[in-house]
């Protein structure tokens, strides 16, 4: 049986949205990336906030704040692969 995929905008790198779908996810995992943009995180209906231990300062997250580029964040994994596939991250 297929899923339906249900994007959702977690923010934006430049004018890329970074789109993730929410139909499959894995809320337990976190997985650390260092970012090679900024990344303006987004607050939306359906956006789970990030990991207690992001690894960025608090004020950092709050939206709709840009987190710097070269910072390195541990983010629930639908939105770690997410701004990998944009080109806007690496692994860490």
């Amino acid at each position: 049986m297929a899923i339906n995929a249900k994007n959702v905008s977690h923010g934006l790198v430049g004018a890329t949205p970074i789109l993730v779908n929410m139909a499959r996810i894995e809320s337990s995992a976190s997985v650390k990336v260092v970012l090679s943009s900024s990344y303006a995180r987004a607050t939306s209906t359906g956006t789970p906030s990030a990991p207690s231990m992001t690894g960025c300062a608090s004020a950092g997250l709050d939206y709709p704040r840009t987190i710097a580029s070269g910072v390195t964040l541990s983010l629930h994994k639908h939105e770690a692969d997410a701004l990998v596939a944009a080109g806007a991250a690496s692994y860490a």
